[in-house]
């Protein structure tokens, strides 16, 4: 498929999903999505389990491999040979449920290692980057702690400061609060409340209705690999005259 020649990165997509399938075996867990996300748009998925929200992320950044359709980053299809996939992740940044830092490395070291590679920063500017994002997440006073002295909440603090190090241009979150005890999800929702108020450009999955009623431009619904509502948090938590919707919201709110 080829990038549509009109497309203006700065007033339109960053990211576009287009006609997306992708099946595990026989099992078909997106059937034909289409969702795109605007700069400066924060787009939550929310849906049942099982219906293809975080399978949707990880075709975004080619951490699965779409069976059909075609995923287009500011207009070029990703599954285009010029698309470099390192670059893409880095442009893509994504958060995941277990914070994936590595145990043997300082907050610091976690946060510079991936800049220092890819980014080819000298160990000073790495450092001071880490520091700057470390502050904005409350964390400075962690930079020399390894993960196991850390709490859930501050590794996923730390975890969206690794990924706002790549300098992306959106964000992905798949379920960042769900492995966390209650008393902790706070402190990471205020980071990502501000991130959204600084204009970031994010897609969230997640099961926190009241986050995604305050924060989102868009929510999304999805059930049985597919879309089933698109739009305004007031359409959605209103009376948006979807039985689906509706049946699901009386269940979690």
């Amino acid at each position: 498929m080829e990038a549509d020649q009109t497309f203006n990165p700065e007033k339109e997509f960053i990211l576009r999903a287009d006609r997306i399938h992708k099946r595990f075996k026989h099992l078909e867990v997106l059937k034909g999505v289409d969702l795109a996300v605007k700069k400066g748009e924060v787009v939550v998925i929310i849906g049942p389990s099982g219906s293809g929200k975080s399978t949707l992320l990880r075709c975004f950044n080619k951490l699965e491999k779409i069976d059909e359709g075609e995923i287009f980053y500011k207009g070029v299809p990703t599954s285009d040979a010029t698309v470099k996939t390192s670059h893409l992740r880095a442009r893509v940044g994504m958060v995941f449920q277990h914070f994936n830092l590595f145990p043997n490395m300082t907050t610091l070291e976690n946060i510079t290692l991936a800049t220092k590679r890819v980014k080819k920063l000298s160990d000073v500017e790495a450092n001071a980057q880490a520091e700057g994002l470390l502050a904005k997440v409350g964390l400075l006073d962690k930079r020399e702690v390894y993960p196991q002295k850390l709490s859930g909440g501050q590794k996923q603090r730390i975890a969206i400061a690794r990924a706002l190090a790549m300098n992306p241009d959106v964000m992905l979150f798949d379920e960042p609060t769900s492995a966390l005890d209650p008393e902790m999800v706070g402190e990471v929702l205020g980071v990502m409340k501000e991130m959204a108020q600084s204009g970031m450009t994010m897609v969230i999955v997640t099961h926190e209705m009241g986050f995604a009623r305050e924060v989102a431009s868009r929510i999304v619904f999805m059930d049985e690999g597919q879309i089933q509502f698109n739009g305004t948090p007031e359409q959605m938590f209103g009376s948006c005259g979807n039985e689906r919707v509706n049946s699901f919201l009386s269940k979690v709110l």
